[in-house]
């Protein structure tokens, strides 16, 4: 699993905002590639799940202990970056960022991790290494694990990740995922205002009153 992005909690307290802090590179009216047209449910969806991943990065950035930065065998390899590749919404969320894929390292940069801010395959978020496996890490891996159920049975019972082309989906699934989404972000959201609190409490000097 790549190592998630710094957090930058300075900011985050001074605008009073747990909010995700990625943005969309691109907006509604940027053409797709081959001229496939989304409606606006699908970048409704995309938008509220970049501001997921970026809470759940921003989590995982609050961790005191991150397996992953002194990991000499990383889960990060081609086969798993692949996935953002062969998926018909990945590559909808990641837009033109694809053609930056490498075939032989997929997204992973050795001593940086993940070039990917969002867009990426799921399985990134499931921190299924067993180093995860403290107490410390189970709301992360709870949440992370709800993103990918919040795209179950999305078209014909597959799930979102799987579907070949996602302009089938019916509007009326589109609204419940886009739901599930919204329900999820402020889960995580609220997630990461806990630990932001505790950081700020744990890191806060401690006045000592004499008399």
């Amino acid at each position: 699993m790549a190592q998630p992005p710094a957090l930058d909690a300075e900011r985050s307290e001074t605008k009073g905002q747990a909010h995700a802090m990625t943005q969309p590179q691109e907006s509604l009216s940027t053409p797709t590639p081959g001229g496939r047209v989304f409606s606006e449910q699908l970048y409704r969806i995309r938008d509220i799940h970049i501001e997921v991943e970026s809470i759940l990065q921003s989590l995982a950035a609050l961790q005191d202990d991150i397996p992953c930065v002194s990991c000499t065998s990383v889960c990060c390899k081609e086969v798993m970056c692949r996935e953002s590749m062969d998926s018909d919404f990945l590559r909808f969320l990641l837009g033109p960022v694809v053609e930056g894929y490498s075939v032989d390292a997929g997204w992973y940069v050795p001593g940086s991790g993940c070039r990917l801010s969002y867009g990426r395959p799921l399985v990134c978020y499931e921190f299924f290494c067993e180093k995860f496996e403290s107490q410390d890490w189970t709301q992360p891996r709870q949440l992370s694990r709800a993103l990918k159920k919040v795209y179950a049975n999305a078209f014909s019972g597959q799930h979102m990740l799987v579907v070949k082309d996602i302009s089938r989906i019916t509007a009326s699934r589109l609204n419940i995922i886009c739901g599930r989404l919204e329900n999820l972000r402020e889960l995580a959201n609220a997630a990461l205002r806990r630990s932001l609190s505790e950081k700020l409490v744990l890191n806060s000097p401690v006045s000592v009153f004499e008399g």
